[in-house]
């Protein structure tokens, strides 16, 4: 609850985060944005009244990516820019890796990650104004190639079981938490599927509470331990080698 209670109170100084809702429904084509930006969705149905926070609301972050929330909706940098997670990112991942990064919003970091040489990047929100603000923002690399998925975090496409490399979160795993009932430990699941065994795991976050965070990784190697951070922590957990699915 303290950590919540931080969390609540560094909104208003611009630490926030995403957060995705669930899904049933099958993967469809959503958009064509050019021939190197690919676009796909789901259709995606709400569960707010759960919530514990508005910031683990579908209609909290709808209202942001539109431009009647709380931050400016065409850009922002959640918790903190690329240059602080960048030392951690290179010494963990080789730029030839395929890097998932779940609930994108509005944070540029997909242009940081192209030019530092990441460009096997697939990203996705469960808000899809949230998908229209990254094409808007991705359209400053016209002949990158991307992939933006609309996206339950719980329920991701079952073709991606150890399909990447490296996940890398600024805030979602704290706004789904915020979204109560046991869906923190259903995403992480998903997340561990998705992950290739070996593969490495960088959260930034400053909500979820430690005990918490410990039991969801106890089985992953804790590289670097962002629990004494002053600003949200980041985290870098490697998933064992020969990790049972």
């Amino acid at each position: 609850m303290v950590r919540a209670f931080i969390f609540l109170m560094g909104v208003l100084n611009g630490e926030v985060c995403s957060f995705f809702s669930p899904s049933p429904f099958p993967q469809r084509l959503f958009d064509m944005v050019s021939k190197e930006l690919q676009i796909f969705g789901t259709k995606i149905y709400d569960d707010d009244e759960g919530a514990s926070s508005v910031f683990g609301t579908r209609q909290y972050w709808d209202e942001v990516y539109t431009g009647m929330g709380d931050f400016p909706k065409e850009e922002y940098s959640w918790y903190y820019g690329y240059s602080v997670i960048k030392p951690f990112l290179v010494d963990a991942v080789s730029k030839d890796s395929t890097i998932l990064c779940p609930g994108i919003g509005n944070d540029p970091i997909l242009l940081d990650l192209y030019g530092s040489g990441f460009h096997n990047v697939v990203a996705f929100d469960y808000s899809r104004y949230a998908i229209d603000r990254q094409k808007d923002l991705l359209a400053y690399q016209p002949h990158a190639k991307f992939e933006l998925y609309e996206m339950d975090a719980r329920q991701l496409d079952k073709s991606w079981t150890n399909k990447f490399d490296a996940i890398l979160e600024k805030g979602a795993l704290d706004a789904i938490f915020l979204s109560g009932g046991g869906n923190l430990e259903a995403a992480v699941q998903e997340l561990d599927r998705v992950l290739k065994p070996g593969g490495v795991l960088i959260s930034v976050s400053g909500v979820v509470p430690d005990e918490l965070r410990k039991s969801l990784f106890q089985c992953y190697e804790w590289v670097r331990d962002g629990t004494s951070d002053l600003q949200a922590g980041c985290f870098v957990f490697q998933k064992p080698e020969c990790s049972a699915e």
